[in-house]
């Protein structure tokens, strides 16, 4: 089996630029609340970077222009930055239609939210999902109003902008991208996020960021931002951050901590899992003191080419020791087969031999692409699958539906 890896090139021509452009300046807090993408920073201090990001989008947004509000201190009881992007479910309508303009002096989330700002389930698909019970996967069987867990999916103007630009909102547009030979290639700076939320008790106010929520039956509920992914593109194969609130090991139904966390900037000279969170940039006496860095990606293997893994305990649930964001967002491609549109799975279902075939299920890919995954299967060393610049909510965009004629 031919083992070649299809980034190669990229990775070493990045290699070379990097080393040739002029050396930009080091990171600094004066301006927390300020977004500073910067290639050079995100490679060579990623954890500090991913804190600088960290803080810049969990600062109290306003609700008038969706931008960070340096008047509010950094903690407050509001809606922060990320909370008024633009929601995936607002972007991938169910009939693909063009979601409109980003609106400035709108927030999309109302006040307690509703259901329809997280990620919903079909009848198809409830059957495929799962959560974490007793330590175990299981099915899912139930709708929001009894889930553990919420989830959300945000992404910032830039990466929103390139999709309506593109028609990507929908899967004609994607498609029409595919069979051109055109590339997906997000613009510097675009940035998506994945949050998750649990309900909490009231208690417990006090040491997360909140939400009230006003579930279908009219209940509303409580629940606690528990972990939050942050992959923004400073780097052609994006930079990759996940955060976990301390408390999820411990958790009713918690998977645990199954890879160990890595923090050189909150750590210091110590062992870069020392799970503290760094001092002197203001998450001191706010909710935020509470959340730790689980660690970054910036490639897809280390120097001994040994698979670079990153987990997080909420969103990856079950699958943590074979989970790495990088080469799972990889493998976000689209092709035209027999006709019908298809798209990479995100699992390895390949049984192993220790392994049922259940337990397979729940292995992600991780290590270096390989360019077997992108080919014909008829044609060996044709491309197929068309990669969709690690961008895996595209996969959200349902085929446009013109409205029916009066």
């Amino acid at each position: 089996m031919r083992m070649r890896c299809v980034f190669g090139a990229a990775l070493l021509a990045l290699a070379v630029n990097a080393l040739s452009a002029p050396v930009p300046a080091a990171l600094h807090w004066h301006t927390p609340w300020t977004e500073s993408h910067n290639a050079h920073q995100a490679a060579t201090s990623p954890d500090e970077y991913a804190w600088r990001l960290f803080v810049a989008l969990n600062w109290p947004a306003t609700a008038t222009t969706r931008q960070p509000d340096p008047s509010a201190p950094f903690g407050a009881d509001q809606p922060v930055v990320w909370e008024v992007w633009q929601n995936a479910t607002d972007v991938y309508l169910e009939d693909g239609q063009d979601p409109g303009p980003w609106v400035t002096g709108h927030r999309p989330s109302s006040t307690p939210a509703t259901e329809t700002r997280f990620e919903t389930f079909s009848l198809k698909d409830i059957s495929n999902a799962r959560h974490i019970v007793a330590g175990k996967m299981v099915p899912l069987t139930t709708p929001a109003p009894n889930a553990k867990r919420l989830t959300e999916l945000r992404m910032n103007r830039t990466a929103f902008d390139y999709i309506r630009a593109h028609e990507l909102y929908n899967l004609d547009g994607q498609l029409r991208m595919v069979t051109a030979g055109q590339p997906v290639n997000f613009p510097p700076a675009s940035t998506e996020i994945k949050a998750s939320w649990r309900p909490i008790r009231p208690d417990e106010r006090a040491r997360y960021h909140t939400l009230e929520v006003r579930l279908a039956d009219g209940t509303e509920r409580l629940y606690g931002l528990t972990a939050l992914h942050i992959v923004s593109k400073d780097a052609p194969q994006w930079f990759w951050a996940t955060f976990e609130h301390v408390d999820n090991p411990t958790r009713p139904d918690a998977d645990g901590w199954q890879l160990p966390s890595s923090d050189r900037f909150a750590c210091g000279g110590e062992t870069v899992d020392c799970n503290r969170a760094p001092t002197g940039i203001g998450l001191e006496g706010t909710v935020w003191q509470n959340y730790r860095l689980r660690g970054t990606l910036t490639r897809f293997v280390d120097t001994a080419n040994r698979p670079l893994l990153l987990a997080n305990s909420e969103l990856e649930a079950g699958m943590q020791k074979s989970s790495a964001c990088i080469t799972c967002h990889a493998r976000s491609a689209l092709a035209l087969v027999g006709g019908a549109p298809t798209r990479l799975p995100i699992f390895d279902t390949a049984v192993r031999d220790d392994e049922s075939p259940a337990a397979a299920e729940r292995h992600g890919y991780i290590g270096l692409p390989l360019a077997q995954w992108f080919e014909d299967g008829q044609n060996a060393g044709k491309p197929l699958f068309k990669q969709l610049d690690f961008v895996w909510s595209l996969s959200k965009a349902r085929p446009r539906r013109f409205p029916r004629e009066t």
